[in-house]
């Protein structure tokens, strides 16, 4: 196997901008050469304590590339790939190398030096060199501060040749921490351009309405986009009232954004036209490029080699555009929908259709949106970078996303879940497939593969709200955006219909919530204010006819129960009081529910259109009432209509700008619809209040021991692990097997079953046999050395009959009875290790009861897993100690996360009885892994 270099990767400066960084080669020796020579005479005395040193030879020795003794990288910027960093480590003796690097005058400050930090120390911890030192100059100040705000602990000393520091290749969690931190800032001064631009161009802009650019340039002219705004089209003297460039270049003035809508063919020369004017960014809302085969792709090549030219962002191609509502920048970039509602709420699309919907059903709720990003086939910017700018981002409270892939997924959940404590993130993954599950060997491969599983398991470790589809993601923003979020998940309903009580309260149960039972004073309370018929005791079923006071006082006094976290009113259409009198008395409640904390959620089962206080769409679609909190802000028309309850002007949400706070009350067609967007801000609101989980510290393991296993099994080539090796590796980690012997004949395995005594398990061991009870080469139970040679001579006579002879024998001790579960990983490519623990035994892809987890794994997060399975309840009918299945999931996960050479794992059966869990089989296989960089690829 070859020694593990770093990945080639553009990579994301502070100032939002990109440099391409790669291992170095003899043949970067001229680009080296030109490098070193223009540093200036100070930069290179402190690199090498001389001006007099020989450039061509430095250069020549810069330029050794990858060796034994040493390893070097080089950044470069620019179409021509000019060398802007260098650094290098070279051996001083096993387990030590010293360090040593030089950046571009222009470009210190941004980063450079600590991404070269990074991936030096990740390749020379990965080849077992666990010391870097480095000698500085004492008056290199700057130099010795770089090192220590890299995040690795450094020892400084004196000596004669100068300061010397000497650090941990090993990669801490506060180094980890510094690089999350300069990801951040590179990944929000990124977004900025494409989100606040002070000046755009749009290419390709037009007098056709009906075309992409014209309405990209219309849509930003008329909303007002508080910038430059110009238009660029060559075969027009005009745009509207605007002149119109021929090219970027001629603009006039300098561009931060262009917004390009020009034939597929022409955009990669629009691009470099773009570099060379010194465009900050791109949004390309062209399609024809990866989607459409090898010329599309190579075409998207292109495109991406003019942008990484000048560290030029870029979303898209194939965007819709994007959006930002601030009043101070008013961007409406976009082809699709011109009148974009302001509000809360930031929509990150991959899809340009879904997000034209979304925009388009918010707008029929009433839901606003503080900025929009189509990302489209997001060749440089993603989902990833927006989260990490909505994140600082004051306006944006609600995060939306609709995603198809996820370029690093484990990024994604280490941003997502710093948003999710913060405020709510909410997402539509699509792309759901079982196609993966043919290539999986063991069980646990084909349970995670068949399944969406590990999406599940991202989102839950984040704190994401995975929705259904749009409606549900709508929904759940409408409700998560304008109301409180739930304290806990007991609602209480308030309807004037008995059936449609009964089915929000099935609902409110599907959806993972409790139906408040009220206590006796709230049941008196009740009943001093309503009619004798009307039931008090939750579900709240007022009579038909009730008066809009009543409903309101209802409401009111079911949300003051103690036991009550939301309320849901119901409101069904009768003939003595219409809807709109309805939702007065709703709008009238909903200050006071606001401020204690309690959301209101309405729904409206009438045969017209909602109320016409209530910005709603078709059926099934959510709305709001609006309803001002300042004093005063009532409809005094409204109010008169219904005596007594004073009715909300449908105001708009005060916006960035002022004006009256507004409170907006979610309104629904159906109660199922209130109960799933209810429960799923509910969910949102118990990841608040859950602490983070901690992964489990274990202080009895080997890890030095398990690395011999791998390594051994590495240098033969990898593959399944011998049952040998199997059972030191799980030692190492404190996981038991089960007692047993391996023998090499009939006649041993006779003699092993009387040594343990009792009844045995026999199986049998031949090459390429992975499942053995499905191959014929088990049995169970067998008593005494006659039972277990007869039985062996069987196993022996199939497997040989199958052409896999036998190779040797497993004989066991038989545990005690239990629940058959099982515990195991898969090494996903994209997700890293992720631990499953389910149903176990023959049947378990057949009962494909399975909860997943990234690993490593907190023992709360193991437990979680266990009981949300099915078969938690045949655990607790035998009593079995979850606490050492639990365990054993910890455990799992921690060697996993450990040892990435782990592809698969496998213990099926854990046998899970009142007296522990006991690992009766298990099968591990081992393959190379591939190094992930400190700092993946934008757009990843």
């Amino acid at each position: 196997m070859s020694a593990p270099v770093a990945a080639d990767v553009h990579i994301a400066l502070r100032d939002g901008s990109t440099a391409h960084v790669r291992p170095v080669s003899p043949a970067d020796t001229p680009a080296l050469r030109t490098f070193l020579g223009g540093l200036s005479d100070n930069s290179r005395w402190l690199r090498f304590f001389s001006l007099g040193v020989n450039l061509d030879k430095a250069a020549e020795m810069a330029a050794r590339g990858d060796r034994s003794e040493g390893y070097g990288l080089i950044v470069t910027t620019g179409a021509e790939e000019r060398v802007v960093a260098h650094a290098v480590f070279e051996l001083e003796r096993p387990g030590r190398a010293e360090v040593a690097f030089a950046v571009a005058d222009e470009m210190q400050g941004r980063g450079l030096a600590t991404v070269l930090i990074a991936h030096l120390a990740q390749v020379a911890s990965a080849r077992g060199v666990t010391t870097f030192t480095a000698t500085v100059l004492p008056e290199n100040r700057r130099m010795i501060s770089v090192f220590r705000e890299s995040g690795f602990p450094v020892h400084v000393r004196a000596s004669p040749d100068g300061i010397e520091l000497e650090f941990p290749t090993e990669l801490g969690d506060d180094a980890r921490r510094r690089f999350e931190d300069r990801d951040r800032v590179a990944a929000v001064a990124a977004v900025e351009r494409v989100l606040r631009p002070r000046s755009v161009a749009v290419i390709g802009a037009s007098r056709r309405a009906d075309s992409f650019g014209g309405a990209a340039f219309r849509h930003a002219l008329d909303n007002g986009f508080r910038g430059e705004l110009y238009p660029v089209n060559p075969n027009a003297d005009f745009i509207g009232s605007r002149r119109a460039a021929s090219s970027v270049a001629d603009v006039g003035g300098l561009v931060d954004l262009a917004i390009v809508a020009v034939p597929a063919e022409t955009v990669p020369g629009v691009a470099r036209e773009c570099a060379a004017a010194g465009v900050a960014a791109l949004v390309v809302i062209t399609a024809g490029f990866a989607e459409t085969g090898a010329e599309g792709a190579a075409r998207l090549a292109e495109l991406l080699e003019a942008c990484r030219s000048t560290g030029m962002r870029l979303v898209g191609p194939n965007s819709m555009g994007v959006v930002n509502t601030d009043p101070l920048v008013a961007l409406t970039g976009t082809f699709g929908r011109a009148d974009v509602p302001a509000g809360n709420v930031g929509f990150v699309s991959q899809s340009g259709a879904f997000g034209a919907a979304a925009i388009d059903g918010m707008s029929r709720r009433g839901i606003g949106l503080s900025a929009f990003v189509s990302l489209g086939d997001k060749a440089d910017l993603s989902s990833n970078d927006v989260l990490q700018y909505w994140e600082q981002d004051p306006a944006t409270q609600v995060v939306a996303l609709y995603l198809e892939s996820f370029g690093n997924p484990r990024k994604f959940g280490r941003v997502a879940r710093r948003v999710a404590r913060a405020k709510p993130v909410l997402a539509v993954k699509a792309g759901r497939t079982s196609a993966g599950a043919r290539a999986a060997s063991s069980h646990t491969g084909a349970l995670i593969a068949a399944s969406d599983s590990t999406v599940d398991a991202l989102f839950a470790s984040a704190g994401v709200i995975r929705c259904d589809g749009l409606d549900d993601l709508l929904d759940a923003a409408a409700v998560l955006a304008e109301q409180p979020t739930p304290r806990g998940g007991c609602v209480g309903i308030v309807c004037n219909a008995r059936g449609p009580g009964v089915v929000c309260a099935d609902a409110c149960v599907d959806a993972g919530l409790g139906v408040a039972s009220l206590s006796v004073s709230t049941q008196d309370a009740l009943r001093a204010v309503l009619p004798p018929a009307s039931v008090v005791a939750g579900p709240v079923q007022l009579v038909a006819a009730e008066s809009p006071a009543g409903f309101r006082a209802a409401v009111e006094l079911v949300a003051a129960d103690p036991a009550v976290d939301a309320v849901i009113a119901i409101f069904v259409e009768h003939i003595a009081t219409g809807a709109d009198e309805a939702a007065a008395a709703f709008a009238a409640a909903a200050p006071a529910l606001h401020e204690a904390g309690t959301p209101l959620l309405a729904v409206f089962m009438t045969p017209g259109p909602l109320p016409t206080n209530l910005r709603a769409g078709g059926v099934g679609a959510a709305g709001v009432a609006t309803v001002a909190r300042r004093a005063g802000a009532v409809d005094p028309s409204a109010a008169a209509a219904a005596p007594g309850v004073a009715a909300a002007r449908p105001v708009a949400a005060a916006g960035r700008s002022g004006g009256a706070a507004a409170i907006k009350v979610p309104t629904f067609r159906a109660p199922e619809a209130a109960a799933r967007a209810l429960g799923r801000a509910a969910a949102y609101g118990r990841f608040r209040a859950t602490p983070t989980a901690i992964p489990a510290q274990l202080d009895d393991v080997d890890a030095d021991a398990a690395a011999a296993v791998l390594a051994g099994s590495l240098a033969r080539g990898g593959g399944w692990l011998r049952p040998d090796e199997v059972a030191a590796l799980l030692s190492a980690y404190g996981i038991r097997l089960v007692e047993q012997r391996r023998v090499g004949s009939v006649a041993a395995a006779a003699k092993a079953a009387a040594e343990l005594g009792g009844p045995v398990a026999l199986k049998g061991i031949a090459h390429g046999v992975v499942h053995k009870a499905q191959a014929g080469a088990v049995r169970l139970g067998l008593n005494g050395p006659t039972a277990v040679r007869r039985g062996a001579a069987e196993i022996a006579q199939r497997l040989e009959a199958a052409g896999t002879p036998v190779e040797d024998f497993l004989v066991q001790r038989m545990v005690s009875a239990g629940v058959e579960m099982l515990v195991g990983v898969l090494a996903d490519e994209r997700f890293g290790p992720v631990v499953a623990c389910g149903a176990g035994g023959g049947t378990a892809e057949v009962l494909e009861d399975v909860a997943v987890r990234l690993a490593p794994l907190a023992y709360e997060e193991a437990h979680g897993m266990i009981r949300g399975l099915r078969s938690h309840a045949l655990l607790q009918r035998a009593r079995a100690d979850v606490d050492a299945l639990a365990d054993i999931a910890v455990r799992v996960g921690a060697l996993a996360d450990a040892h990435p050479a782990i592809a698969e794992l496998d213990l099926n059966p854990v046998m899970a009885g009142p007296d522990g869990a006991a690992v009766v089989d298990a099968r591990v296989r081992v393959a190379p892994p591939a190094i992930q960089p400190v700092f993946p690829a934008v757009g990843r």
